[in-house]
């Protein structure tokens, strides 16, 4: 019943961008950030092999009216890729139209990465 209600509900699409994608407590890691462009950019400011981590970007989708615990975060583009399988990991409530075009968004931004549908 409670994903019913998350139809009705708008989602909030903010970024993360990790310098270390397998743990983003290490390295430098930050969130809210409102645009892909913007989530772009911070990205290519990491400095390659500065930790031998793997750098990432990610979506956080919040659905307004729910607890902020409810959130998803999920990393779309890691090292090489940039995962369109994520979208079958979503709950239904979280936009997942809006998420796609978000993802095929970011394939434009970084031709040289493969998408893949994992």
């Amino acid at each position: 019943m409670a994903d019913r209600k998350h139809k009705n509900k708008a989602a909030e699409i903010t970024f993360t961008v990790a310098e270390c994608g397998e743990f983003h407590s290490m390295g430098e890691y930050r969130e809210g950030i409102e645009s892909m462009e913007e989530a772009a950019a911070i990205y290519r400011k990491i400095p390659q092999g500065r930790m031998n981590g793997v750098p990432s970007v990610g979506i956080r989708i919040h659905i307004k009216g729910t607890a902020v615990e409810e959130d998803v975060q999920l990393d779309i583009m890691t090292g090489r890729e940039i995962n369109m399988g994520v979208l079958r990991m979503l709950p239904e409530g979280c936009s997942s139209a809006q998420v796609q075009r978000i993802i095929s968004e970011t394939a434009g931004m970084f031709p040289e990465k493969e998408v893949t549908d994992i």
